[in-house]
């Protein structure tokens, strides 16, 4: 490990550190490019050739480990069909060439979206990185043979085959504007086909039977569309009003703070409870813990008690809470649905009032119907108008009392106190000014979506809801004021992060350099002369440091994510966390660590030579490649090769294992398998982070291949060679490990497009520069029609093509309604979708022995335990028998044993007197 980080001297080079032939003092020595890669390829490309026949090798014996969706069908999303069922280990090579006979739509549909995506993304590097290989059959003769490295002389190899070894003015760099068109010409095209490609599969995507795909999230509601009646009336009046069952479910975000903590604690006590029981009944013993001590006596000490019937009481006592909780803000949500159809009816009858005279007049408007004035906002359904005269008032005012007496009849007076306890939020139920509204056609989703509701700017704002279980509930109607600067202080602290970045890690990777430490810390001189593997050891603090600083980042970037108020729960998979990726690794590894740096180091030259100033940064810019292609390859060969033996998630098992026997969390299969203190099991594979993959290190290769392509031909050779297996990886893991979790449905595929032709556009511009820089004035100019191209690709683009992506076409939504025509269940699969988890499970029962989550059956496990409790002639806080003094059972297993068939009918009798 010390030749490793010592010839390599990776780290160090991210601040152009130099490189120590040894520890001590002696002087140090230049390493050139040749040298550099030379011992690159030799340590990282080797240990992935071996791991990848490492696991060629291992790979059909120990199957269950290699292609967990296979033995594990509850990871595919069809069991019945799923692709990881044609694993093919006939031969050790064979699976290799099967993950290449699946399609896009079947990778798409049993992997998802991103999965798909990604693989897309390789695989254009990979052709990318081809049309590369072919220019560089003609770019490095000629930079090779026409070259003498101008006014610097050149002994390096990998410098002789690039642009710095041509001279001042020379006409061949005319070959290198020839390059640049036949390759982002090439780039542009492939983009292009990948986008048409794209909107085919995401339109797929949206026509599928997926509940985000007919629902809109409602932000922003004015106070008078604040109730689940108002939305429904509102958009039944928009769109249909003579189908009056369009919209298949509206839910409006209320507040329920101490709701949410209320079952917070609940799930808290839930596996304290499971385990306490399991631990009785696989071991025999009574377990016991001590009650909190009051807190207004210090010195108080908690009561011992029993486990088992203390927090058995506790969440019979929060269940109770909950549901009667749960029962008071649905109450509540139907008095103020209530009201509003008070309100409605009141000034209906009005315009009903109204409407003949109104008839009568001339120039007066002939489509305003009723419950509906020409010049109201979307929202505002009912708007009164003003009588014209004292006469028509009173009339207008006793007809209307007269009509809708029936209706404020028992409900004003009541419903007056709870509607205005919601108002002021004074207690939990306060309505938020957001909503998810779903509808039982995608057509009228689609445009519900499209569709301005509000005059008002960030007013009643449609957009496409994330998936119910990754809704960031938080998050949920706050206002845009908070939003919009939430998403100004996330940007100006990534800003902020990408330039102070250099100064804590130029710091410790000083610490690299064993001499320098030594002066920095001078008492360290004495136990590093005397020791050799202290010294060696010293020389590994600044790696180890600045690995753990390189992963920290994805987590920092994460957190200030939380800032923008986003609905979607924030992830390394999600694309906001991409993008500030992408934009630190390019800023701060590309331009800050190479082009920053190179023109410092040339700045003692060009001190002593300004005329050479052009020409030393011409060659100097080229020439960091190697540094580049380094970090390129150290970042993705050693850890697809890690990726595919899945050595990371054996080592946590193990560790899990151990952690669990030591604790006794291994009782029952159920706990056996589950994570436990954040350590999965092997056969639970954590969801694959796109976001931090393609923002950290599939961005840096294609910004690397973009820029250096033309100026260091030999660059597409390590591309090529870097995104073949990164193909190769991701197919095989996608298709046999991971399961689609918080799939974005392709939106990381739109975000990185668009960074993607913004670096094709800087990889012009520094081509550009240098060529003016090697003083070609002719090549330069001729570049300016290609930079102009990409300009208005990139604007082109953005017209439309981002745009169309978003929703699904009309008439593929009038194709998929006709399909969907007279299904009932659609309408039962949207219902409840997007309730808050709160409000959803007014009782939790424990799972034991094995046996499944009995949370989504809650009537039925009440019912069974109150009917057990019953039988056992006790309550909640009698709950199964008590354990003895030493520990033995005394009763048997009454409050958890199964109920027979014939006892059924007991059951409901006593659900039935119990209601």
């Amino acid at each position: 490990m010390d030749q490793l980080f010592e010839k390599t001297g990776h780290f160090n080079r991210l601040l152009q550190t130099s490189n120590t032939t040894n520890s001590t003092n002696s002087p140090t020595t230049e390493t050139t490019q040749t040298e550099i890669l030379e011992t690159t390829s030799k340590i990282y490309i080797s240990l992935y050739l071996a791991l990848f026949l490492l696991y060629v090798f291992l790979r059909p014996k120990f199957p269950r480990f290699y292609n967990i969706k296979q033995h594990y069908p509850s990871l595919s999303t069809n069991t019945n069909n799923s692709i990881a069922q044609e694993s093919d280990d006939s031969h050790m090579f064979s699976w290799l060439f099967k993950i290449f006979q699946f399609s896009y739509d079947e990778i798409a549909s049993q992997c998802g979206m991103d999965a798909v995506t990604t693989i897309r993304l390789s695989e254009l590097g990979v052709k990318l990185s081809c049309v590369a290989v072919v220019n560089s059959i003609y770019l490095m003769p000629i930079y090779k043979f026409t070259g003498m490295g101008g006014e610097v002389s050149l002994s390096d190899p990998i410098l002789e085959i690039s642009l710095s070894n041509l001279p001042q003015g020379s006409y061949w760099i005319f070959a290198t504007t020839i390059a640049a068109y036949t390759f982002f010409g090439s780039a542009m095209y492939l983009i292009a086909k990948d986008f048409d490609w794209f909107t085919t599969l995401r339109h797929k995507f949206l026509a599928q039977r997926r509940v985000q795909n007919y629902t809109i999230y409602l932000s922003g509601l004015p106070q008078e569309m604040q109730s689940n009646q108002a939305i429904r009336e509102y958009f039944t009046h928009c769109f249909s009003r003579h189908e009056s069952d369009i919209v298949a479910d509206v839910q409006l975000a209320v507040k329920i703070p101490k709701l949410e903590k209320a079952c917070a604690k609940r799930d808290k006590i839930l596996p304290k409870l499971e385990h306490a029981i399991n631990l009785r009944d696989v071991k025999g013993k009574c377990p016991m813990h001590r009650r909190l001590p009051n807190l207004d006596d210090p010195k108080a000490i908690g009561e011992r008690v029993e486990s088992i019937p203390e927090w058995t009481a506790e969440l019979e006592e929060l269940n109770n809470e909950i549901s009667t909780e749960i029962d008071r803000i649905e109450q509540l949500q139907e008095q103020r649905r209530a009201g509003d159809d008070v309100a409605l009816a009141v000034e209906s009858s009005m315009l009903e009032k109204e409407g003949s005279s109104e008839e009568k007049e001339e120039g007066e408007d002939k489509d305003v119907e009723v419950g509906v004035f020409k010049e109201t906002t979307p929202l505002q359904t009912i708007k009164a108008t003003v009588p014209t005269s004292v006469s028509d008032t009173v009339n207008l005012v006793s007809d209307t009392f007269t009509d809708t007496a029936h209706l404020l009849s028992g409900t004003v007076v009541s419903g007056a106190t709870m509607v205005k306890s919601i108002i002021t939020g004074a207690e939990d139920g306060a309505p938020r000014n957001a909503a998810f509204v779903s509808f039982s056609s995608v057509t009228y989703a689609n445009l519900a979506r499209q569709a301005v509701h509000n005059k008002e700017a960030w007013s009643c704002v449609a957009m496409e809801p994330p998936l119910p279980e990754l809704v960031n509930w938080r998050n949920v109607g706050k206002s845009n004021h908070s939003r919009q600067g939430g998403e100004l202080l996330s940007s100006a602290l990534t800003f902020f992060l990408c330039i102070f970045w250099t100064i804590p890690v130029g710091f410790f990777a000083s610490l690299g350099n064993v001499s320098r430490l030594t002066e920095l810390l001078p008492f360290l001189a004495e136990p590093v002369e005397k020791y050799a593997w202290f010294s060696a050891l010293l020389a590994q603090l600044a790696p180890l440091i600045l690995v753990a600083f390189i992963e920290l980042l994805p987590y920092i970037l994460l957190f200030f994510s939380k800032f923008e108020g986003l609905i979607e729960i924030e992830s390394m998979q999600h694309y906001s966390l991409m993008s500030k990726l992408a934009s630190f690794t390019i800023i701060q590894t590309f331009f800050i660590s190479t082009i920053a740096s190179t023109l410092f180091r040339s700045l003692q030259s060009i001190v002593r030579n300004p005329a050479s100033a052009f020409a030393i940064v011409a060659v100097a810019l080229p020439a960091q490649a190697a540094y580049l292609i380094q970090i390129m390859i150290i970042q993705n060969t050693l850890s697809m090769g890690l990726e595919l033996l899945r050595l990371t998630p054996v080592v946590t098992n193990l560790l899990r294992r151990i952690v669990a026997r030591i604790l006794g969390h291994n009782l029952t299969e159920k706990e056996r398998n589950e994570t436990f203190m954040g350590l999965r099991s092997l056969d639970d594979p954590l969801e694959f982070y796109f976001g931090r993959e393609l923002g950290q290190k599939t961005i840096l290769i294609q910004m690397v291949l973009f820029v250096y392509v033309c100026m260091s031909p030999i660059t597409a050779y390590f591309t090529l060679f870097v995104f073949a297996a990164l193909v190769i990886g991701y197919r095989n893991q996608f298709i046999y490990i991971y399961p689609i979790a918080n799939d974005s449905g392709g939106k990381l595929w739109i975000s990185f497009t668009k960074i993607s032709i913004v670096c094709m556009i800087v990889a012009e511009l520094i081509l550009f520069a240098v060529v003016i820089l090697k003083g070609a004035l002719i090549p330069a100019l001729l570049l300016l029609p290609l930079i102009a191209a990409s300009i208005m690709f990139d604007a082109y683009f953005k017209k439309r093509h981002y745009n169309i992506t978003k929703f699904l076409p009309v008439g593929e939504c009038a194709l998929v309604d006709s399909l969907n025509e007279g299904d009932e269940s659609l309408k039962e699969f949207l219902k409840g979708s997007y309730v808050q988890p709160a409000l959803k499970e007014r009782v939790k029962g424990v799972s034991t022995n094995d046996n499944p989550s009995n949370s989504g059956k809650s009537e039925e496990v009440s019912a069974l335990v109150d009917y057990a409790l019953a039988v056992a002639g006790g309550t909640g806080e009698q709950s199964r028998s008590s354990c003895s003094s030493n520990g033995e059972i005394v009763d048997d297993d009454i409050f958890y044993q199964a109920v027979d068939e014939e006892k059924e009918d007991e059951i409901d009798m006593y659900r039935s007197s119990k209601q």
